[in-house]
């Protein structure tokens, strides 16, 4: 059975719907992958460390991503394995934050986090330890005790730290995890982001260090994580373009538009079918041409410029074997070129140059005076 258009048009578009359907449900999928994302609960996800705290007395506090802005309120502030690197704009607002008294933990094992162990003095590599040898390297560990060791999974160790640094956990006498205080307030820097993931939380020996780490904050905190470096960003939405690409109602609206598009292209006859010539048009011949330049010349009254045309080619032709100059006088023309020529009739050729060189004449009068010139020129 052939199917017809409007079937084949029906079919396209429940593809092209099915096929945007899957993208989208794609893309939210991948986003949801973004590791240590605060809202995450994937195994590499924060969301355990999240739901957490509340039960802890910390409040957590939001903000939109329009902009990176700690939250004034926050005094417990973490960035976990970011994304992008923090910009020197970034690391002002996050200075004068923690100098007032804020708690900033940082943690990380990749480039981004490299480059922020860096704006403390703080430099990470690889450990000469496997993370089975961690130990702890500070008293400060005791609320609750480590009774057994946590497998924080740490492959990085810190080969130099500030002045001040205050190590906790210790790889073959590397830091690991440590402090140290900047003004008012404090930071905790940590080379392995495994520690704050939801899989690492379920080991009681990670859930009792984590207690130890938040020891270190301000009671009753009220904690932000950052997601702004890990590419959740957001700007305002200015003009009708921005509206359509950013939002719901826009990415629908584009939707129905591309579909309707779509059918009016395959379907045709909306826009009207190609109607072929019935003839070919042929284009003119030379001698049509040629006529058609005459008869505008005639029109626009050139008829002494034709003829002072003819008398410059007379004399040309003429001139040209006795390398005579053509604008001469017509009389002394003709009896110089006489001089070369006996045989030439000089009154006739010299009635024939005065002739030519007149302004008031018939149209018939021309013809003739053409006529004999040419006769000149093709002796």
């Amino acid at each position: 059975m052939k199917l017809s258009r409007d079937t084949w048009l029906a079919i396209g578009l429940l593809l092209a719907l099915a096929l945007v359907t899957i993208g989208a449900g794609y893309q939210q999928s991948k986003a949801s992958t973004i590791p240590y994302l605060a809202t995450s609960s994937a195994p590499n996800g924060l969301l355990a460390l999240k739901l957490w705290l509340p039960e802890l007395d910390h409040e957590i506090v939001t903000t939109d991503s329009s902009a990176f802005q700690p939250p004034d309120n926050a005094n417990l502030i973490f960035i976990v394995q970011p994304a992008l690197v923090i910009e020197e704009r970034e690391w002002n607002l996050l200075d004068k934050w923690i100098e007032a008294g804020g708690t900033l933990l940082l943690a990380g094992d990749n480039y981004a986090s490299s480059v922020a162990f860096d704006h403390f003095d703080a430099a990470s590599s690889f450990a000469d330890a496997s993370s089975d040898s961690l130990s702890a390297a500070s008293p400060l560990l005791t609320s609750p005790p480590l009774l057994d060791p946590a497998p924080v999974h740490a492959f990085d160790a810190f080969a130099s730290t500030p002045e001040n640094f205050v190590p906790l956990l210790v790889a073959e006498g590397q830091p690991v995890i440590g402090f140290f205080d900047k003004g008012q307030g404090r930071v905790i820097l940590s080379s392995t982001p495994y520690l704050f993931s939801n899989r690492a939380l379920k080991d009681e020996a990670n859930a009792a260090l984590m207690l130890n780490l938040l020891r270190l904050a301000p009671a009753q905190s009220r904690a932000w994580f950052d997601d702004w470096h890990h590419g959740l960003q957001s700007a305002p939405i200015v003009g009708p373009g921005q509206w359509l690409r950013r939002t719901s109602a826009g990415h629908a609206l584009l939707f129905v538009v591309g579909v309707i598009t779509l059918a009016l292209v395959l379907q045709g006859g909306n826009f009207g079918r190609p109607i072929p010539l019935l003839h070919e048009l042929k284009r003119r011949g030379p001698l049509e041409h040629v006529t058609a330049i005459a008869n505008l010349n005639r029109k626009a009254g050139h008829r002494a410029d034709v003829l002072r045309q003819y008398h410059l080619w007379v004399k040309r032709h003429l001139g040209q074997r006795y390398r005579l100059n053509p604008s001469l006088p017509d009389a002394e023309y003709v009896a110089q070129l006489a001089k070369y020529n006996p045989a030439l009739d000089q009154e006739k050729l010299l009635a024939l140059l005065q002739n030519l060189s007149r302004n008031n004449y018939s149209e018939t009068e021309m013809v003739k005076l053409a006529e004999e010139a040419s006769k000149w020129i093709n002796e």
